[in-house]
């Protein structure tokens, strides 16, 4: 080591040295408590960026795992979670990972396919050949991320040698509706998807091939839902859809009516079939419809289409083929007479139209009898159809239960109730129909199954923060004959909903209820998924209300996740017959799905407590399967930004 040399220093006077050492000290001083000052925001973002580093090397770690599982389905899905969360943080590693679960994933459809071949089981070919199952789920989580990307693998998954490529004899097999092509099903499904997940240029990018299929019912309703999105890419998406039509000579008058409903009838489709008889289809409305969606196309599009009708419209009933089917007859007659007043009442520049076509629409009225005339005439201003009043869902299954007499047949048809009423929440009347089963045990699981539901419905019910009516929750859970698992959900939830309340006594009556939903937990048998769910739903609810309980839970459910054979983490659905089955049609067969039953959402929360305790626990799960999932939710809430404390 080298040695700083000593300095001799001989000061003239005490005073000297005061003076020195006073002038010395204060920026020495003025520096340490400027470090002091500093050091805990450093230490903070040291430990972030640690955290953040960690996070990273588990991701890449657990998708190097993921490529030498058995199991040829989650080696695909592990991966491709693995490089969705990578992605923001390392573009080009996320890719790579991408790729590897895309060959995962194509190896897996390929051995279900081929598993099914030898099993049979009166598959179709079509059938076998599209079980994608796999590659559907890399495909969708790199379409949000890389539109290319999914190219790439959506034109390995549909064969297609180039992007503008067509099965034209799957296409040119066309019904009424225009159905879309299987490769153009295959984009319009994973466009919806990245619809719904708010990626609305990744699903014009998708969706914008199947332009080149023509006009189909399927395009039009997509298109109609885009514009609950995006008004602009929809008319845009439109506009291309009209120019594609109108270079396509077999564009006919079915084809014009379907691109007039957003003009003339958004939210109702209307086509005229092989016997020439109107048929309608109401589009569900956009998830997001506001005033804002219901504005008009814009004018280019418009114009666009009045041109196109106009051609199309104007045609001589007599062509090359011979004279116009009946449904080409009866579509450009009603077509024609459902758009004319458009013509006939507009400004430049398509009311040139209207002379022409008033002239054909005569020209077709007396081509057509008089019958099928007046009833197609009197539909031309149909533009909706709406049901007037309140429709009972229960209605047809109550009125049936009514006339049925064979003791088999009611209690079928009472289980049907039974389901309906839960799905629609109708408490009541499902209490009512499991009433009118007479086997004991079957009306005693119908029965269970509606407080199972009704448990699962509290954290709906009681979503208002302003809601504290705990008590009324606890007596429900209490008294009902719910299954242990179902109890622990119950208590669970009100203890969430208990420690709203703020008071002193409160944290004790929190408490409480979270021992007394853990007692219900320690009772479900062991080895079981649902003794998996009991600890979960109750670890989830003390993170929130008693964080240092959270933690002894959490490895309650670790224990209980290790014993239960073939365990993925992702189970969300129980079935609440146990090992009950019969292939008689009243049988009863219950069950109860909740997302709060997976792995990923309860580490990721425990996650946010403590991120090295959570991966600990994570660590503790036995099966490469669960803890990959738990790990990549904590390495997920590790890459997080942390709010300052």
């Amino acid at each position: 080591m080298r040695l700083r040399p000593r300095t001799v220093c001989l000061p003239r006077s005490l005073a000297s040295i005061a003076l020195v050492l006073t002038f010395a000290s204060t920026p020495a001083l003025a520096q340490k408590r400027g470090r002091a000052g500093r050091t805990p925001t450093t230490q903070n973002k040291n430990a972030e960026n640690a955290r953040r580093a960690q996070a990273f090397t588990l991701l890449v770690e657990t998708a190097d795992k993921a490529r030498l599982f058995d199991d040829l389905y989650y080696r695909a899905r592990i991966q491709t979670l693995a490089a969705d969360a990578l992605w923001p943080h390392d573009e080009r590693q996320a890719r790579a990972i991408f790729r590897r679960a895309w060959e995962a994933a194509t190896a897996s459809d390929k051995a279900e396919k081929e598993e099914a071949a030898r099993g049979g089981g009166g598959l179709l070919p079509a059938t076998n050949e599209n079980m994608t199952e796999a590659r559907d789920e890399v495909l969708g989580k790199a379409a949000v991320r890389d539109a290319r990307l999914a190219e790439i693998f959506l034109h390995d998954l549909l064969g297609e040698k180039d992007g503008a490529s067509v099965d034209r004899d799957e296409a040119t097999r066309r019904t009424a509706w225009g159905a879309l092509s299987a490769n153009g099903e295959r984009r319009l499904t994973l466009a919806d998807e990245m619809l719904e997940a708010g990626e609305t240029r990744r699903a014009v990018e998708i969706i914008a091939p199947t332009i080149n299929e023509g006009v189909s019912s399927e395009l039009i309703a997509f298109i109609a839902r885009l514009r609950g999105r995006s008004i602009a890419e929809a008319d845009t998406l439109y506009l291309r859809l009209i120019e594609r039509a109108a270079a396509d000579s077999q564009t006919d008058s079915n084809a014009v009516l379907l691109l007039s409903s957003l003009i003339v009838s958004p939210g109702l489709l209307v086509v005229v079939d092989e016997f020439g008889a109107l048929q309608f289809s109401v589009l569900p409305p956009a998830s997001t419809a506001n005033a804002v969606t219901q504005q008009p196309v814009n004018e280019r599009a418009q114009i666009a289409f009045y041109n196109l009708a106009a051609t199309v419209l104007s045609r001589p009933l007599t062509q090359r083929d011979g004279p116009l089917t009946m449904q080409e007859l009866m579509a450009r007659f009603y077509a024609t007479g459902r758009l004319l007043p458009f013509y006939e009442n507009s400004s430049v520049p398509y009311s040139a139209y209207a002379p022409a076509l008033r002239a054909r629409h005569s020209e077709l009225f007396n081509e057509i009898e008089a019958s099928r005339r007046e009833q197609v005439s009197s539909q031309f201003g149909v533009n909706n159809l709406t049901h007037a009043g309140y429709v009972d869902p229960l209605r047809s299954e109550a009125d049936q239960l009514s006339r049925a007499t064979d003791t088999a047949e009611r209690e079928r048809i009472a289980l049907a109730i039974v389901r309906t009423a839960v799905r629609n929440k109708y408490w009541d009347r499902a209490r009512r129909a499991a009433a009118e089963i007479e086997d004991v045990e079957r009306r005693q699981a119908a029965l269970a199954f509606i407080q199972v539901h009704q448990i699962k419905d509290i954290s709906i019910a009681y979503a208002d923060e302003k809601e504290e009516d705990f008590e009324s929750v606890v007596k429900f859970v209490r008294e009902s004959d719910a299954p242990p698992f179902a109890k622990a959900w119950g208590l669970a939830q009100a203890a969430v909903i208990a420690a709203r309340k703020r008071k002193a006594q409160t944290s004790q009556t929190v408490a409480e209820l979270i021992n007394e939903a853990e007692s219900h937990a320690a009772r479900v048998a062991q080895g079981t998924p649902e003794r998996v769910a009991a600890y979960a739903v109750v670890t989830t609810a003390a993170a929130r209300v008693d964080a240092p309980r959270a933690w002894s839970l959490l490895r309650e459910l670790v224990k209980a996740a290790n014993a239960v054979e073939d365990f993925t983490g992702e189970e969300v659905s129980l079935d609440l017959n146990g090992n009950e089955s019969s292939d008689n049609e009243t049988a009863t067969h219950f069950s109860v799905e909740a997302e709060a039953f997976r792995l990923d959402g309860i580490f990721a929360t425990m996650a946010h407590l403590d991120f090295d305790k959570a991966l600990a626990e994570a660590r503790a799960l036995d099966g490469d399967v669960p803890q990959a999932f738990a790990t990549i939710s904590i390495a997920r809430t590790g890459l997080e930004k942390q709010e300052p404390k």
